[in-house]
């Protein structure tokens, strides 16, 4: 319990116990007034008289401040009437939790959210119709499907396979019109692409989303993508700066990605040539001394569609190196 949520409750406590103090003394100054007057009800003698009129009055203003709470408050409110409900909701959400901690705590995931599922794409063209849209979409989704239950369906995943829901020619229909698509179309071509809607497990039905991106031209083709510099020497390892540059976790995915490549295209790098070839990089770099830059161009143009980036890796001396 957090020191805030104490202090809560012992001011609603004092509260509590202030209000029974209010109507306790009113219901007593009631019921004395009555017994002076010598009042009485139903022949009922004055003394028992007075001791029911202060009964009623206390439970009169207890019932007036407890309507008066519940009108004023969704919570009080909720605590008369719903505790139970909210309760066997609670209980629910917590066996639930438990099952899926008892389901996911030691199973690996299989697909990771947002993977890339399917090698089947769709490619909308700019300035589509809505009819060619529809028909692009339905199309990439119905051949997404049949890829998807075939290659997931069989080990080593074995997951159920997964069901289109009843309403999926509006569901289509609706994200091939969505203003988010005709801003895309009306700028550039729209590349489709079948990804995890969330993570995987072993034994779960599948789920996969559409993902759409722009594909608009990331890098031209002999634009410098990325550079390392490299100290020549002895210790000099053309190998280990080529993987720095273009491995998966390198300088060239990393500024693909920048310029908005999905990551599972930009890991995806393709050394075309290199100039001098590596054996010749390798001894140029222990033979000499200064510093060398190591840059990475792309290969030809490069979008989403390219499906990976190509590229020509050359090895030059630093001006004044």
């Amino acid at each position: 319990m957090t020191l805030g949520g104490m202090l809560r409750g012992i001011g609603t406590i004092l509260i509590i116990a202030i209000v029974a103090g209010v109507i306790a003394y009113i219901g007593d100054r009631v019921g004395h007034q009555v017994g002076r007057k010598r009042l009485t009800i139903f022949n009922i003698r004055p003394r028992y008289t007075s001791t029911i009129i202060a009964v009623d009055t206390g439970m009169l203003i207890a019932l007036i401040i407890t309507l008066i709470a519940i009108f004023a408050s969704n919570q009080v409110a909720t605590a008369f009437f719903r505790l139970n409900e909210i309760n066997n909701e609670i209980a629910k959400a917590q066996a639930r939790a438990s099952e899926l901690e008892q389901k996911y705590g030691q199973s690996p995931v299989l697909i990771n959210v947002n993977s890339l599922m399917s090698p089947v794409f769709g490619h909308i063209p700019i300035n589509a119709s809505s009819n060619l849209r529809r028909q692009i979409v339905r199309d990439f989704y119905n051949q997404s499907v049949v890829s998807i239950n075939q290659q997931y369906t069989a080990p080593p995943f074995n997951l159920k396979r997964f069901v289109p829901p009843a309403d999926v020619e509006t569901i289509l229909r609706q994200y091939a019109d969505d203003p988010k698509m005709q801003a895309y179309v009306s700028q550039s071509s729209v590349l489709l692409l079948a990804t995890a809607s969330e993570n995987l497990y072993p034994r779960d039905q599948i789920h996969f989303g559409i993902t759409s991106v722009p594909d608009t031209v990331i890098f031209r083709g002999g634009e410098a993508i990325a550079s390392l510099v490299i100290p020549a020497g002895a210790n000099a390892d053309a190998r280990l700066a080529l993987a720095e540059l273009v491995s998966p976790g390198g300088w060239v995915p990393r500024v693909m990605i920048q310029r908005g490549m999905l990551s599972y295209f930009a890991g995806n790098v393709e050394v075309g040539r290199m100039l001098p070839d590596a054996a010749a990089m390798q001894r140029t770099l222990k033979s000499t001394t200064g510093r060398y830059i190591m840059t990475a161009f792309a290969a030809q143009d490069i979008y989403q569609h390219t499906f990976g980036v190509p590229v020509v890796v050359t090895l030059q001396r630093m001006p004044g190196g």
